[in-house]
């Protein structure tokens, strides 16, 4: 590929744009001065107006660089659909000829999509991968199938990170301020029920940010976890919550009776005192719950710890440990083969 000539300031808007449509995230300057990495800090940094020479795969290659660090893609080495495939080439000839094959009719696959989308404006613009894959299956049974799902994602991910077209995983319908994620008490999203997925999938490759996001994002990050694995949840008023900041029950129609468990988020650096475990407690007898859960970016002190086996109060913790544990379970599949333009 050749190389572009273009002024930094266009350079650093056009990376801007790019991001901010694959990854449905907007960053400021700011923002992006501390993610660039180093290799391009030439590229980055200087006299606004003055013109670069930056060679396209390494546009390409800074772009992936930074869709990775916001958690957008799982790794900002980006290799080519047949890498793996050459790689297992002696050990497993059956799988790589039935990749040999049927990458060939892959281009054919594209070619007619794309000509049927010519044909008739009103058909979306949309990829339908069924067909492609059932050409696997029928020609090679379920090792074809896999195969062919294989390329449509590997196809899709080269695509995502490319800042040549429009294609991205997700047709995000608004761009989320990542600042938002340390400023705002907003919980309105299009992409969660308590908190933005593209916060989330920030959090799994920048986790040492836990220690700086909104409180109430904290609380929305607790509930999205429960949510998401099935549990009725009601998020606390926030500022006038009586220290209850989540109430927790096993299904929905089971709210009329007490919560299954009463949540205190504590996004604190220093570790969690026993007064803390005990006005939880407290918390938990009045309202007849079952238990209670302390969640915190730090954990119990030695002493709030003891407190609780000493007293057998049915609290528990999930901490620094735990959050990184949520986060990985909730973040967004790093592979989809749905393609938008």
């Amino acid at each position: 590929m050749g190389a572009i000539w273009i002024k930094r300031n266009h350079l650093i808007g056009n990376t801007g744009e790019v991001v901010g449509y694959k990854s449905g995230l907007g960053l400021t300057l700011e923002e992006f001065n501390d993610i660039i990495p180093y290799p391009y800090h030439p590229y980055w940094f200087g006299e606004s107006e003055s013109f670069i020479r930056i060679r396209a795969e390494e546009y390409e290659e800074m772009i992936a660089h930074l869709l990775h660090k916001l958690g957008n893609i799982e790794s900002p080495n980006i290799p080519f659909i047949s890498s793996k495939y050459l790689k297992i080439k002696d050990k497993d000839s059956e799988i790589f000829n039935i990749f040999l094959d049927l990458f060939s009719l892959f281009s054919d696959f594209l070619k007619n999509e794309i000509e049927e989308f010519k044909k008739d404006k009103l058909k979306s613009n949309k990829i339908n991968p069924t067909p492609f894959i059932e050409l696997g299956h029928n020609k090679y049974g379920i090792k074809g199938r896999m195969v062919a799902i294989d390329i449509l994602e590997q196809y899709t991910l080269k695509q995502h990170v490319s800042p040549w077209g429009k294609i991205r995983m997700t047709n995000w319908v608004d761009v989320a301020e990542l600042k938002g994620l340390f400023e705002s008490e907003s919980l309105n999203t299009f992409y969660g029920k308590f908190i933005d997925q593209r916060y989330i999938d920030y959090l799994s490759h920048n986790f040492d940010s836990i220690n700086e996001i909104n409180w109430r994002k904290f609380e929305a990050l607790t509930c999205e976890f429960f949510h998401k694995n099935g549990y009725y949840v009601e998020i606390g008023e926030g500022r006038d919550d009586d220290g209850i900041d989540a109430r927790i029950w096993s299904k929905e129609e089971n709210k009329t009776d007490p919560p299954a468990i009463l949540v205190q988020c504590k996004r604190y650096r220093s570790k969690i005192e026993k007064m803390v475990v005990k006005s939880l407690y407290a918390d938990v007898l009045e309202y007849g719950a079952q238990s209670g859960l302390i969640v915190t970016t730090s954990s119990l002190s030695p002493g709030a710890e003891k407190t609780c086996i000493a007293r057998k109060y049915p609290i528990e913790q999930a901490n620094r440990e735990s959050l990184k544990k949520w986060i990985e379970n909730m973040r967004s599949p790093y592979t989809g083969i749905f393609m938008s333009e």
